[in-house]
């Protein structure tokens, strides 16, 4: 098959840097093919000012991607699989899931500090309900700033001292070449990761046959099974971004094990849970432990945000 594929892409360095290495993995299983990278911007690139939380949440980082491609402006997106929302176009779907980047988040820390040396009352940089809820369990008196901009705009932040840490995805800094400290990284059990973290989504139309045979050629099946697992735990919920819901699935001799956690950051209330099941029961695992989630959650009294 030869042809040339057009995809869409935001236009910050992380997201048309994650593009091009996607492009080069589809270059080597289809080096018949050609590839053009168009940038476009999104709502969330353009809104910097305020957290997302304040003005949609998931989905303000693909809406504009999406109509691209149904416009026929692009074959296919590439997005951080923790942008797209549960529920797509009806026109479109997530073709291919290549192997999933390190999930974790990372704490970084000003002057090298591990997290047991930083100040009790030290500020903390993240919009993240998910991330707040659960650093407030390992540093309980931590005041928390929203932190936005890309990951350069974010380090040079920290490194001013606007903020005594801040948290990031492991991902991003991996595929931009930056060093981690091995000390910065937060352990999954301890800080469960966003749905999808780490993934890369490749989306494209239903109907487009040629897209999606050669979007399936960089597809991880272990990956894909870990997505249907984590998405299916979110879309039971019905959450997003606007207040704690994580999840993470592994996969290992045709199990996947299921870790997901809910809470409430204003009161600071978290419950977790865990599971596992045979690969080809993921999606129904995910629904299992958001509805047995969901009960424990009333049970305690804890207020689900939306």
């Amino acid at each position: 098959m030869s042809k040339k594929f057009i995809i869409a892409t935001r236009p910050s360095l992380l997201a048309y840097t994650q593009t091009q290495q996607t492009v080069e993995l589809l270059k080597a299983q289809n080096p018949e093919c050609k590839f053009e990278i168009v940038k476009i911007s999104t709502h969330g690139d353009a809104v910097t000012n305020k957290p997302l939380t304040a003005f949609g949440g998931t989905g303000v980082f693909v809406k504009e991607l999406e109509n691209a491609i149904l416009e026929g402006k692009a074959d296919f997106a590439i997005h951080s699989l923790k942008d797209v929302p549960t529920i797509q176009p009806d026109k479109l779907m997530l073709a291919a899931f290549p192997t999933r980047e390190d999930p974790r988040d990372v704490l970084l820390i000003r002057n090298g500090l591990s997290i047991d040396e930083l100040n009790d009352h030290c500020v903390i940089g993240t919009g993240s309900p998910r991330r707040m809820v659960q650093i407030a369990e390992l540093k309980p008196t931590a005041t928390f700033a929203d932190l936005r901009g890309n990951i350069e705009t974010r380090l040079r932040k920290l490194a001013e001292g606007q903020y005594d840490a801040i948290v990031l995805a492991a991902a991003g800094l991996n595929r931009l070449g930056k060093q981690i400290d091995t000390k910065a990284f937060l352990p999954v059990d301890l800080c469960i990761p966003a749905i999808g973290q780490g993934t890369i989504a490749v989306e494209c139309r239903k109907d487009d046959e040629d897209t999606i045979a050669l979007l399936r050629t960089i597809n991880n099946q272990d990956t894909e099974t870990a997505t249907v697992a984590e998405r299916s735990f979110m879309k039971t919920i019905g959450g997003g971004c606007k207040f704690p819901l994580g999840a993470y699935a592994t996969i290992e001799n045709e199990t996947v094990q299921l870790s997901v956690m809910l809470g409430n950051h204003h009161t600071q209330q978290i419950i977790r849970l865990s599971d596992k099941a045979a690969a080809s029961e993921a999606e129904g695992l995910g629904t299992k432990l958001a509805e047995e989630i969901i009960k424990v959650a009333e049970q305690l009294g804890i207020e689900i945000l939306k």
